[in-house]
């Protein structure tokens, strides 16, 4: 049976909302709360950040909170894996008063030519999960906002990090990633195999933020062989200060344009 089982899902409101939830569950939506928030899993990476550069954390609810970075940026972590933990974050972090997300994740490459120092910027998603098709109706596209990834893209052509860009496939089965899937998707010039993508994507399209993400490479899968990464270099690090000179980059034209707008008295 396909995802969802209810085929009239979209037209039908939730029972309750993140902003429901965050309130009821002893948090407040009213915080304030950097407008854009990079995402991330891994925890070394997020210590790394904590103990540099992040000032005291905003908690949302229960055990959630955000480290600001600066005055508009903050992260995440210390939750979960894939797509259903993205999916959730992401409604609290915009029920909270997010207005962009970016992933800043680990992926790995469906293309040999893609080297382990490499980062991967997402252009599109193969929605290869559940958690976006509760958002979106099967056949839309899960993208990102087109504005914040060209200036990711921007920003990232400025640094040290070699970037691709192109469609990742997002599936939640780690496990049965199968040699005809991966022999398939590398033929089509899908650059990056990974679990959270699409649900960042539709989640936001649905709720009407703006989201992209920029995954490092931790391994490298053909039809052939299986290659861990075990001697890759973690370059996530490196991918930080292009996120976040991107992100303020985009909240800088979407204020100067809402500003024209006021101004103008129209839109």
């Amino acid at each position: 049976m396909p995802i969802p089982n209810n085929g009239d899902k979209y037209d039908s409101p939730a029972l309750f909302s993140a902003a429901d939830a965050i309130d009821g569950q002893g948090g407040d939506t009213g915080v304030e709360i950097p407008k854009a928030v990079i995402i991330t899993y891994q925890r070394d990476f997020f210590e790394k950040i904590l103990a540099e550069r992040t000032g005291d954390p905003i908690p949302i609810v229960r055990d959630f909170e955000v480290h600001p970075i600066d005055e508009t940026v903050g992260v995440v972590v210390g939750f979960s894996i894939g797509a259903p933990a993205t999916g959730t974050v992401a409604e609290n972090l915009i029920a909270a008063g997010a207005e962009a997300l970016c992933i800043v994740g680990g992926s790995g490459t469906l293309q040999r030519s893609i080297e382990p120092t490499d980062a991967i910027i997402s252009d599109e998603a193969i929605r290869d999960e559940g958690v976006s098709y509760h958002y979106l109706p099967p056949e839309a596209e899960a993208e990102p906002s087109p504005e914040l990834t060209e200036r990711l893209e921007a920003r990232f052509e400025e640094s040290e990090v070699p970037t691709h860009r192109g469609t990742t496939w997002t599936t939640s089965a780690f496990y049965r990633e199968t040699v005809a899937e991966i022999e398939e998707y590398a033929d089509a010039g899908v650059v990056s195999v990974e679990m959270e993508a699409a649900a960042l994507f539709a989640v936001a399209e649905f709720r009407g933020v703006d989201a992209a993400a920029v995954f490092d490479i931790g391994d490298l899968l053909t039809g052939e062989e299986w290659d861990p990464g075990i001697e890759y270099e973690n370059v996530q690090p490196k991918l930080l200060d292009p996120a976040i000179a991107a992100l303020h980059d985009h909240l800088n034209a979407e204020g100067s344009d809402a500003d024209g707008r006021d101004g103008n008295g129209e839109s």
